[in-house]
């Protein structure tokens, strides 16, 4: 499918934002709201539209829950212009592993955030043990972003995905500036600009006046207190 993209628009980059957009509103049809266009590019074009068909095969994606676009994505980085940021994807063995070690099977509706959840296979990891939990993603890369929504649009699971970082934004949904962000979840569109940092930590200082290091005594090596 992305080989025939790459024939009608004669760059890699919009072949492969189409080839996602099309599986995510196939799979979602709500984002369709949310596109800047109404898939003229595939309805005017009934040879090109034909030729899709013939090799879109839905059921093969989700024949098992293994990260197949992720794996795409990957093979195809070099040529989206995302080789330099080096990122690589975990190994889906490894994934497997780290959510049989660290999350409980239950039924229970808990909260499970990936700050880092390029194309979401944490969180579709995370699914299988916990069905019912509220899941989160956070990544800098929109694009693996939108691949990690689209995963989870395939295999029906319910996710909250945010173009943020991390390290910058607030993604506590436990206090007011994070809940605020998450209002931006699952935007097709970034939000970036919109998204608030933590709030500022503030202590007394005379409460903590004793916690504070006063000097280091260079020939004894130790801090000295208040």
């Amino acid at each position: 499918m992305l080989g025939i993209l790459n024939r009608k628009f004669h760059n890699h980059n919009e072949a492969w934002d189409k080839m996602i957009e099309f599986i995510a509103v196939d799979n979602c049809p709500p984002m369709l709201l949310q596109m800047d266009h109404q898939f003229e590019w595939f309805y005017e074009d009934e040879k090109l539209a034909k030729e899709i068909i013939e090799v879109y095969d839905l059921e093969q994606i989700k024949s098992d829950k293994r990260d197949h676009l992720g794996d795409l994505y990957v093979e195809n980085q070099s040529q989206l212009g995302r080789s330099y940021k080096g990122q690589f994807l975990t190994p889906e063995h490894v994934v497997k592993m780290m959510c049989a070690m660290t999350i409980e099977k239950t039924d229970e509706e808990i909260n499970i955030l990936d700050p880092c959840t390029g194309t979401g296979r944490f969180l579709m990891g995370a699914h299988e043990y916990a069905p019912n939990a509220n899941l989160f993603g956070v990544d800098i890369d929109q694009r693996a972003l939108r691949v990690a929504f689209t995963n989870c649009a395939v295999h029906n699971i319910s996710a909250y995905f945010l173009h943020a970082d991390s390290l910058k934004h607030d993604t506590d949904i436990g206090t007011l500036e994070g809940r605020y962000n998450w209002q931006y979840a699952n935007r097709w569109e970034s939000c970036w600009d919109e998204l608030k940092s933590p709030a500022p930590i503030t202590i007394e200082y005379e409460s903590r006046a004793s916690q504070l290091p006063k000097y280091v005594n260079p020939e004894q090596r130790t801090l000295e207190y208040f």
